[in-house]
């Protein structure tokens, strides 16, 4: 049987059609140049990783529920969200309850995370020591094999570039607009590359600046457009930018334009896809639009006096281990001041639950945890007669878990109020 281009074109749209009949109820859009029709909303998964079931079963009941477009990056939790993702998706489709051809896979590369950036390449961007940024052929090119085998699949929809405007930030070398604008050329002219072998469906970029032409960082889409040649450009399907109530750009333009990037890009049959829809940045803060989940039968006041115990009971902890344990080194016991740095910057913290919730799991958490390791490290290195050994590690265990069981769980909520 033999088909005419536009029929070859209509296939992945009537095979979605297939997966829509069962969600009629959810709102649809069509990718022009690949003909994917996809859910209007998407399962994004920057912060997805394995550490929690909640991940695996919210992103199987978005599937279940029509949700046929998911959104991830090689970088997001160090890969943790691309493995969650493929280890969901394998189980789905072994059970029959979706199949690969209704989805829309969409991964991202650019961000380089390292312990240590001195030793990298002039190729990458270097942030900062321990950040860096590449857009280079021979990195996406890992990048997406990395994508590929943590997602288990074969091929991404599309691959996108993130954020390449961040490598304007690079402190190793001097890199202009006209270099950034190079290596997108060059990025694109091998993305085509892998279009031809079928690892990728086509390609994009994701963009913090696209959007708003009056930033130093702003990359232009009519100009990358333009380094493209006429019978390459159907490879470039799609762009991502920040949309939501405080971050318009993308749909106002300015004055000095008559086109915003939402018209331009439709214009050019480019989708848009866009990004924090509950979380803007404005005014050089995050500002999160979520209601507050909290347990409401609590009073403000309940919750402060809670939390005000709580400090009270870690900084006797903190106190008592210097007076019962003077023999531990000082440069060890001195580390454990955290009700002090926690009340200090109570007022900050309690602004933004976001905030605040990432703050202690990613620095306060790691770094107690470290600081116990360390003194489980004296106990076992160090001669203590028994009994100064059991009240040590006693003293640990509670530590622990005022920090686990109380304290973190009422300044989260305290910062909810």
């Amino acid at each position: 049987m033999f088909f005419s281009k536009h029929e070859i074109n209509r296939i992945p749209l009537l095979i979605a059609k297939s997966f829509f009949r069962k969600h009629s109820s959810i709102p649809t859009s069509l990718i022009v140049k690949t003909g994917q029709e996809i859910s209007r909303l998407g399962f994004g998964s920057y912060r997805i990783n394995r550490k929690a079931d909640e991940y695996k079963l919210a992103l199987q009941k978005a599937i279940n529920s029509g949700i046929n477009i998911i959104d991830t990056s090689a970088h997001f939790e160090t890969g943790e969200s691309e493995k969650v993702i493929g280890n969901v998706l394998e189980k789905m489709m072994n059970e029959g309850s979706v199949s690969r051809k209704n989805l829309v896979i969409i991964s991202k590369a650019g961000y380089f995370e390292s312990i240590d950036t001195s030793a990298i390449p002039d190729t990458f961007s270097k942030i900062n020591n321990k950040s860096a940024h590449s857009i280079s052929p021979e990195f996406l090119q890992d990048q997406i094999s990395g994508s590929l085998s943590r997602l288990k699949l074969n091929k991404l929809d599309i691959f996108m570039l993130n954020n390449p405007e961040r490598m304007l930030k690079a402190n190793n070398k001097n890199y202009s607009m006209s270099h950034l604008y190079q290596d997108i050329e060059r990025a694109f002219n091998y993305l085509d590359e892998e279009v031809s072998i079928g690892r990728i469906g086509g390609y994009g970029i994701c963009s913090n600046a696209m959007a708003i032409p009056t930033t130093s960082d702003h990359i232009s889409l009519p100009i990358i457009l333009e380094k493209i040649p006429e019978s390459r450009r159907h490879n470039f399907v799609a762009i991502q930018v920040p949309f939501n109530i405080f971050e318009r750009d993308v749909i106002q333009g300015i004055s000095s334009q008559n086109y915003s990037l939402a018209e331009y890009s439709k214009q050019k049959d480019i989708f848009l896809f866009t990004n924090r829809p509950l979380n803007a940045i404005t005014g050089g803060t995050i500002r999160p639009l979520v209601n507050k989940s909290v347990d409401m039968d609590a009073s403000f006041e309940e919750v402060s006096n809670n939390l005000a115990n709580k400090f009270q009971k870690l900084g006797e902890f903190e106190i008592e281990l210097n007076e019962l344990f003077p023999y531990i080194d000082f440069k060890l016991s001195s580390k454990f001041i955290w009700a002090q740095i926690l009340s200090e910057n109570l007022n900050k913290l309690s602004q933004n639950y976001f905030a605040t919730k990432y703050y202690l799991e990613k620095q306060v958490k790691p770094d107690i945890i470290n600081c116990l390791e360390s003194l489980s490290d004296y106990l076992k290195s160090n001669i203590l007669n028994e009994s100064a050994k059991n009240n040590l590690q006693d003293w640990i265990t509670k530590y622990h878990a005022v920090k686990s069981s109380f304290l973190f769980i009422s300044f989260i909520q305290y910062s909810q109020k």
